[in-house]
C-alpha cells in the first residue's frame, strides 16, 4: 500500500457497494438475532429459522451478512457459503460453493479433470477449520447434482469434523419463483435433520411481494428484519465515530448540518462524512465550515445516484415517479390510488408501471401497503428537477 503523503490521513469514511464502515452502527437486534441462530445451531442441536434482512439499496444489508459471517467465523470457526442471486443459476451457483465447502471439511483439495469444483481461495483465519468467512470457488461445468443431495453431502462432512456451516444468499429477490420453491422445499425437509446449519439472506422489499402463496413456507415463517434508515442517535454515531476514531473529531455543528444533508440513509452518511473529511484536510477537526463547503460535493454524489434510477426508467415511468414524488408531500405513505389520482387516471390503468417501478428495484411498497422510492431521498430530488 502506498504511504500518504505527509500530513495526509486515510479517509475513514468508505461510500460505495458492500464496503464496511469503520464504525458499524444500529443494527444490534439484527447482529444479536444471528448470534442466538448460530449458538442454537451450534450448541442446541437444532436447525434455526433463517434469517431474511429486507430494506432499500444501501442501507447495509450486504455489509450485515459480512458482520455475520464474521461472527459466524470468530465464535464458532464455520465457513460461509455466500452467492449473490443473479439472473442466472442460483441454485447452480450455490451447489459449486456447497460442493467446496464440503472439501474444506474433509481435508481434501480437487486433483484432476473428474472434479467439478476447485477451491481458488477463502478469506479470514479461523482456528479449526484453517478458513472462515467465504468460499470462493471455480465451478467447472458437469453433471449436476440435486441441491438436496449437495447439501446432505456437505452437512455430513461438517458434523463429522464436528463443524458447522452459514449460507448467506443476498439479492434474493432476483431469483425465480422457480428456484425460490425448490430452494425453500430443500432447506425445509432438511429441518428435522437438526443440522449445525444457518441460512441469512438480504433482498429488496420486493422480495415481500412474494410473500404468501408465491413464497415457500420455510421463508415465509422466517425471522423477517426490515432495515431502514438509521435512528438518529445511530446516524450519529456512523457519521462521527469515524472521524473521531481517526483523530479529527467532528464538531456537534458540523454533524448538525451533514445529518440534514444524509438523514440516517446509511450510504449517504458514509458520502457525507468523505467529503466532509476532504475539505477537513489539515486541520484538527472537522467543523461547521468544513462540512458547508462539502454539501456541494455531497448533493452532487447523490444526485447521480438519483440519475441513474431516473434514466433507467421509461417516459412513463418517469410521469409514475414524479406523481409518487408529488404524492409524498401530502401523504407519508402513497399508495397507489393516491398516485394514480395525481397522474389524473383510473389505477387499474397505471398499476402496471408501479409493478415494473417494483421489479426495476427503484420503488418498493411497505407491509402497509404504501410506496416509497428505493433510494431515500430521491422523491425530494425529483420535485427539485421537475420545479427546474
Amino acid at each position: 500500500m502506498a504511504t500518504p503523503p505527509t500530513g495526509r490521513h486515510p479517509n475513514p469514511y468508505r461510500p460505495g457497494f458492500n464496503q464496511t464502515p469503520l464504525v458499524f452502527a444500529g443494527r444490534t437486534g439484527i447482529l444479536d438475532a444471528a448470534n442466538e441462530a448460530l449458538e442454537v445451531a451450534a450448541f442446541d442441536g437444532r436447525t434455526p429459522r433463517p434469517l431474511i434482512l429486507v430494506g432499500p439499496r444501501g442501507v447495509g444489508k450486504t455489509v450485515t451478512l459480512g458482520e455475520i459471517a464474521q461472527a459466524a467465523a470468530e465464535q464458532h470457526s464455520w465457513p460461509t457459503v455466500h452467492v449473490e442471486a443473479k439472473r442466472s443459476d442460483l441454485l447452480g451457483e450455490l451447489s459449486g460453493k456447497l460442493r467446496a465447502a464440503e472439501q474444506l471439511f474433509r481435508g481434501t483439495t480437487p486433483d484432476g479433470p473428474a472434479h467439478r469444483t476447485r477451491i481458488t481461495g477463502a478469506k479470514v483465519q479461523a482456528s479449526v477449520l484453517g478458513v472462515g468467512g467465504g468460499i470462493e470457488v471455480a465451478r467447472d461445468e458437469g453433471s449436476p447434482e440435486p441441491l438436496a443431495t449437495v447439501l446432505r453431502r456437505t452437512m455430513t462432512a461438517a458434523v463429522e469434523r464436528d463443524a458447522g456451516l452459514l449460507v448467506t444468499l443476498d439479492e434474493l429477490q432476483n431469483a425465480t419463483p422457480a428456484e425460490l420453491h425448490e430452494l425453500g422445499g430443500v432447506l425445509q425437509e432438511t429441518v428435522p435433520e437438526n443440522w449445525p446449519l444457518v441460512v441469512a439472506v438480504a433482498a429488496l422489499p420486493s422480495l415481500r411481494e412474494k410473500r404468501g402463496n408465491r413464497l415457500p413456507t420455510y421463508l415465509e415463517r422466517a425471522e423477517w428484519h426490515p432495515l431502514d434508515a438509521l435512528p438518529g442517535p445511530d446516524a450519529r454515531t456512523a457519521l462521527t465515530g469515524p472521524a473521531d476514531r481517526s483523530g479529527r473529531p467532528m464538531t456537534d455543528e458540523a454533524a448538525d448540518l451533514l445529518l440534514a444533508q444524509s438523514g440516517g440513509y446509511p450510504y449517504a452518511i458514509q458520502v457525507a462524512g468523505h467529503f466532509a473529511w476532504r475539505a477537513s484536510h489539515g486541520s484538527d477537526a472537522i467543523t461547521a465550515a468544513h462540512a458547508t463547503a462539502a454539501l456541494p460535493r455531497i448533493t452532487a454524489d447523490l444526485d447521480q445516484l438519483f440519475l441513474s434510477r431516473w434514466e433507467d426508467a421509461s417516459g412513463r415511468e418517469q410521469e409514475y415517479l414524479t406523481a409518487l414524488a408529488t404524492a409524498e408531500l401530502t401523504v407519508d405513505e402513497p399508495n397507489g390510488g393516491q398516485v394514480a389520482e395525481v397522474l389524473g387516471r383510473p389505477v387499474k390503468a397505471v398499476s402496471y408501471l408501479r409493478d415494473r417501478l417494483i421489479k426495476k428495484g427503484t420503488v418498493y411498497r411497505s407491509g402497509a401497503g404504501g410506496l416509497h422510492f428505493i433510494t431515500p431521498g430521491m422523491g425530494a430530488w425529483v420535485r427539485r428537477r421537475d420545479a427546474d
